[in-house]
């Protein structure tokens, strides 16, 4: 009975877990080891703005504890702008276990990426991908 329990475990462990089923690409590393990624699996596209999630993994945790956040952005090819609409924070690495904090409340502005930043990287990647 108890391997059956572990087995059942492990099984709804990797079905369940969000990051199991996102196909994370690596867009951006610093020297600290902060890494970047994107799901370009999820992209999407409508009404002329393009949506996708991007997942930073820190090497060392935040004042928080933190060692990875997932967030789900608005880009704006066109005019090369965006906005983060949700946010979640986790306290394993690649977005792993519950989120320990997350917000549903959307950016009221727009954000422009600043010249060489990660969020212009970041939004390069996906509006390439999302032509």
């Amino acid at each position: 009975m108890r391997n059956l329990t572990i087995l059942l475990a492990l099984v709804f462990t990797v079905i369940f877990s969000s990051t199991s089923f996102a196909e994370w690409k690596k867009v951006s590393e610093d020297v600290n080891g902060t890494t970047i990624y994107v799901d370009f699996e999820r992209i999407r596209k409508q009404g002329g703005y393009v949506y996708w999630w991007d997942l930073t993994d820190l090497v060392k945790p935040t004042k928080y504890r933190d060692l990875s956040w997932k967030v789900y952005n608005q880009g704006d090819c066109q005019m090369f702008r965006f906005k983060y609409l949700s946010d979640s924070y986790y306290k394993e690495p690649m977005g792993g276990g519950t989120p320990s904090i997350s917000s549903n409340t959307p950016d009221k502005e727009w954000n422009y990426p600043s010249p060489n930043s990660v969020d212009e990287t970041l939004l390069k990647s996906v509006c390439a991908y999302a032509k």
